[in-house]
């Protein structure tokens, strides 16, 4: 995808509206003219039913991402891929009941917004932060490294002005990112499309991997890793990472600081362990 003109995806954006108002702090940041734009432009739908249920679905983060790529555009509304059975499952918190009724709302939150006017208005812009995500990052990116685990064929990349750094796999085959800012976490975000499969298993079947994975569940500091599914997919998704910068020539112990202090000190106080498993796998 590194020739793509637009990285900027209507799906997510309207959806991070939404949310934006629902009141998740993760979709309310105000630190750019554009963001400022969205909160000013969207107010007078603060109370919209869309925005109501979002309130009380008490989960946002990656789960939103993971509803915008199961979703389509035709005839000027939104419809489900034709297989969603990778939107459920566990941890991901939708269902088909509330999947189906959120599609609803959100249809009727775009039309009622005229979402797409705006969206449309910002297409130049779209085009150009873009290109300047491609010249200054993913265009440096080595796709082809995933190629081991994925068929980076099936790698895809948006890129959000309006937060968020998130990875979903649509039906075990296409790989999101989803990064926003400088967009350094495009590959931690497609380390996870075959990290998390492999955390499961070693959670499952290996007791002393998942010592390490309880021990290190800090709800204060880490919130958003406040479980046993979110941090071990976080250890394994890290390593990973390591394994690319290392394999481009980062230094070693210098990597293993920085994820092992990624939120505060010894936040990930495992990694090096972790990372000699994943050695262990690529001999």
């Amino acid at each position: 995808m590194n020739d793509a003109k637009n990285m900027v995806d209507e799906r997510f954006e309207c959806l991070s509206v939404i949310f934006r108002f629902a009141g998740y702090w993760e979709y309310n940041f105000l630190e750019s003219d554009y963001q400022k734009e969205v909160a000013e432009t969207f107010a007078k739908f603060a109370n919209h039913e869309a925005v109501e249920y979002a309130k009380n679905l008490n989960f946002s983060y990656d789960k939103v991402l993971k509803f915008a790529v199961h979703i389509k555009k035709k005839d000027g509304k939104f419809i489900f891929i034709e297989d969603i059975r990778s939107l459920f499952g566990k941890g991901w918190h939708w269902n088909e009941k509330n999947s189906n009724e959120f599609l609803e709302l959100f249809n009727k939150f775009y039309i009622d917004t005229d979402y797409e006017r705006f969206f449309n208005s910002h297409i130049e812009w779209y085009v150009e932060i873009t290109q300047n995500f491609i010249d200054a990052y993913y265009g440096k990116i080595d796709l082809k490294w995933f190629g081991k685990y994925v068929d980076s064929s099936d790698l895809r990349c948006i890129y959000s002005p309006s937060s968020g750094n998130y990875g979903a796999t649509v039906n075990d085959r296409i790989v999101y990112c989803l990064v926003s800012g400088p967009g350094g976490a495009v590959v931690h975000e497609y380390c996870h499309s075959f990290a998390n499969p492999l955390a499961e298993k070693w959670y499952n079947e290996n007791h002393e991997f998942k010592k390490w994975v309880d021990e290190s569940i800090n709800a204060e500091k880490m919130p958003y890793y406040n479980d046993s599914t979110a941090m071990k997919n976080e250890y394994v998704t890290r390593a990973y990472h390591i394994l690319y910068e290392v394999q481009h020539g980062a230094n070693l112990d210098e990597w293993l600081l920085i994820q092992k202090n990624a939120h505060g000190e010894d936040s990930f106080k495992y990694i090096e362990q972790v990372y000699n498993m994943i050695l262990e796998l690529e001999k």
